[in-house]
């Protein structure tokens, strides 16, 4: 519809219109900014031990995208007093599909090359094309967090889902809010900002994450996890610095030089600030933290919105040295090198995937993501971007023969590109993997962890080997000394060497995939039953984090018996936190002892299976029961 105004007075005809607001220029610094963010990621999911927070790289994409795409409609809105939402939608899919479509092309390549691999990818491609891939994650119950056995090769493709999920949305939101002032779409995004928040810690309190409990749902979550975008959101209606820029060719051009000298210098030192803040969150924070899902993600958000505040402003130091090399390259690369990195990491596990040494294999996975990055960069999302579709459509249009050359060319330029993918990430897989002998691994049948943090543990069914004697349980129970001497519970780990613990005198009840808390209620049980003996040891913590609370009952409930808890070997993301609180609160108890064995397993990596957690036989599961059963002879 089209509003007419009345003719205008002679006045104010003659009088010069305003000059519309300033567009947005391209600014280098935010491609560092999109560095910064894809180096975090990149390197947390590496399993680096001192990127423990790099997750959070997806929260400053977040933010970035949050102030862009707000950034897009407000000016449209200001510029042309309208806003299409058919060429919004389509510099979007020019955007964001390409490099999406040729990555999905190659996964599918892989599911034929590894049938293995096929009925989870067939149902995670169709959730990637449509854009809930969080959504569909949740559904399934999968961790983000615990990567056991083999993870999901599209499950990084959940933030890219909230991210598409936002853009459906929110511009609808801006052009309503608009109408009440640009104030007030950031009113808006920053209430819908807290209820994102309050939304995250109130099912976080209620599902007892992230310890003991997964927190995946609620990071996966659209309506727990959009904070980030709608923070950027907010910053975009009220922090536009180019606009202030042009001060420089009015009357009073000195003075406004100087004003955006003082301001850029006061940016600059913010956004520094926020730059080291943002990495020190990188290296400090945890997924187990508490306070990271109690409002800390919003904390953070801030925090970044500082970072991409100062580096929007054109007169900024900070903006220019991160628009320099090679910020700049990676920046510009970091969506291809976001879909790329992690089905080439999942491929390409070292000791797992890969027969070579960490570093080397980590060069080799990180050149196989970055020359990927390039290629979907160079060959498929700058040409579309440049208007590459619409040139071969009207070649199509063309005389029959130029037509039949120009979708051959297309043609093979889509299938070669896919090819190239597909055939490197899974030809990753196929490198001889590390066994016992050094060849290919095929070990007998071993318990394999599995994620089951998700939902509250349930207390499984004791398994016992081998049958202890009969005892008395009716009250009043045999003191502890009467009972067998030395009773142990554990997960797979001491499940392995069942038989040789056994052999040593030593009653074993372990199951594959057991979570601490489960440990807890056989203790309860045992304890109220007599039938513990006056030695214990509990081997937890393989599968999961543990619950300090939980930790500190157990501990309570056995003040009458010699308590052995042994810490664990296991590359995850929850090893650090388990042996840091079992070496914090076991010397608070006199009668509970810690075993290092993580320590004891690093000097002795022959032991393990390929997986560096699982014991083989014919010297792990040997020398594991050999040295529980010496370190807790009185």
């Amino acid at each position: 519809m089209t509003v007419t105004a009345q003719r205008p007075a002679l006045a104010e005809q003659r009088s010069p219109r305003p000059a519309p607001p300033a567009r947005m220029p391209y600014l280098g610094g935010l491609d560092g900014v999109r560095a910064v963010a894809v180096a975090g990621v990149v390197v947390y999911h590496l399993g680096a031990p001192w990127m423990r927070g790099g997750f959070l790289g997806v929260d400053v994409f977040f933010v970035l995208s949050g102030y862009l795409i707000t950034t897009i409609v407000l000016d449209e809105v200001e510029r042309t007093g309208a806003f299409s939402f058919r060429r919004f939608y389509a510099r979007r899919a020019r955007r964001l599909l390409p490099a999406l479509g040729l990555l999905l092309v190659a996964m599918a390549g892989v599911a034929v090359a590894m049938p293995s691999e096929a009925a989870e990818l067939r149902g995670d491609i169709a959730a990637a094309a449509t854009y809930v891939s969080n959504w569909w994650q949740i559904f399934a119950e999968r961790s983000y967090f615990e990567m056991v056995s083999r993870p999901p090769l599209l499950q990084h493709l959940w933030s890219l889902a909230i991210e598409e999920q936002f853009y459906l949305v929110f511009p609808l939101v801006v052009v309503v809010a608009l109408r009440a002032g640009r104030a007030r779409v950031g009113q808006v995004a920053g209430s819908l900002a807290l209820l994102s928040t309050v939304a995250m810690a109130v099912l976080a309190i209620r599902t007892s994450s992230p310890v003991p409990n997964d927190p995946s749902r609620v990071y996966f979550g659209t309506d727990t996890h959009s904070m980030g975008l709608l923070v950027g959101a907010a910053m975009a209606a009220t922090w536009t610095p180019w606009r202030t820029w042009g001060l420089a060719g009015s009357w009073f051009r000195e003075r406004g030089r100087a004003v955006r000298r003082f301001e850029a210098g006061v940016t600059d030192v913010l956004g520094v600030l926020a730059l080291f803040g943002v990495v020190a969150a990188f290296v400090w924070v945890d997924e187990f933290s508490d306070a990271l899902y109690r409002g800390g993600f919003l904390a953070f958000s801030l925090l970044a919105a500082v970072l991409v505040g100062a580096v929007a402003d054109p007169a900024g130091l900070l903006g220019r040295a991160l628009g320099r090399q090679p910020w700049r390259w990676l920046g510009e690369r970091s969506y291809g090198i976001y879909l790329w990195h992690w089905p080439v990491f999942m491929l390409s596990r070292p000791g797992v995937d890969l027969d070579l040494s960490p570093w080397l294999a980590t060069i080799l996975r990180l050149a196989a993501v970055l020359g990927l990055a390039e290629l979907s960069y160079r060959f498929v999302e700058l040409p579309v971007r440049r208007g590459a579709v619409g040139r071969a459509v009207a070649r199509v249009r063309r005389p029959h023969e130029d037509r039949a050359r120009t979708m051959l060319r297309v043609v093979a330029a889509a299938v070669g590109l896919a090819v190239v993918g597909g055939v490197a990430t899974a030809a990753l897989a196929q490198v001889p993997r590390v066994g016992a002998e050094g060849g290919s691994w095929q070990p007998e049948p071993v318990p394999v962890v599995t994620s089951q943090r998700s939902t509250p543990t349930p207390t499984p069914t004791p398994t016992v080997t081998p049958t202890p004697t009969p005892v008395e349980t009716t009250p009043p129970p045999p003191p502890p000394e009467e009972v067998g001497a030395i009773s142990s519970i554990g997960d797979s780990v001491m499940l392995g060497a069942a038989a040789d613990l056994a052999a040593r005198g030593v009653t074993v009840d372990a199951v594959e995939s057991r979570q601490f808390g489960a440990m807890l209620e056989l203790v309860r049980a045992g304890v109220a039953a007599g039938t513990l003996g006056h030695t214990l040891i509990v081997h937890g913590g393989t599968n999961g984090p543990i619950d300090e609370a939980s930790l500190r009952e157990l501990l309570e409930l056995t003040r009458d018996r010699r308590v052995y808890l042994v810490n664990v070997h296991v590359p995850r993301t929850w090893a650090d936190y388990n042996n840091e609180l079992l070496a914090r609160v076991t010397p608070e108890y006199p009668h509970a002892h810690l075993l290092d064995w993580n320590t004891l397993g690093t000097a002795n990596r022959a032991w393990f299976y390929s997986d560096d957690i699982h014991l083989q036989a014919g010297g792990g599961r040997e020398g594991y029961a050999d040295w529980l059963v010496t370190s807790v002879q009185p």
